[in-house]
């Protein structure tokens, strides 16, 4: 499985690779349809992970990244850039199902 802070060290050169490696691995965020994507999906990614902070690339905006802040067995947050404003950033929560509790926006 790789680690959170795995893209961060990854060269340039070597980064559609990566990208191709990482996407096989079913807790890495790949974008719509992804295993956050689904209540089921998200309450696996949390019973699995370890509460912490995951940051994973946003597909859809090069060089930004979608952070899970994820309390494993109780709930998780899932920040990213909204698609609808750019500037800023949108924050869901979800419990442990994977049900959606809250939304809100700050500025990114």
């Amino acid at each position: 499985m790789y680690q959170p802070n795995d893209v961060n060290n990854v060269p340039e050169e070597e980064w559609e690779e990566f990208k191709k490696k990482a996407a096989r691995d079913e807790l890495y965020y790949s974008g719509p349809g992804d295993l956050l994507d689904t209540p089921e999906g998200r309450s696996k990614f949390c019973r699995l992970n370890e509460s912490g902070a995951f940051r994973k690339p946003d597909p859809d905006f090069r060089g930004y990244f979608i952070w899970v802040f994820n309390n494993q067995g109780e709930g998780m947050v899932v920040k990213k850039r909204s698609r609808v404003d750019p500037k800023l950033m949108e924050d869901v929560e979800y419990n442990a199902e994977g049900v959606e509790i809250s939304r809100s926006y700050e500025p990114a």
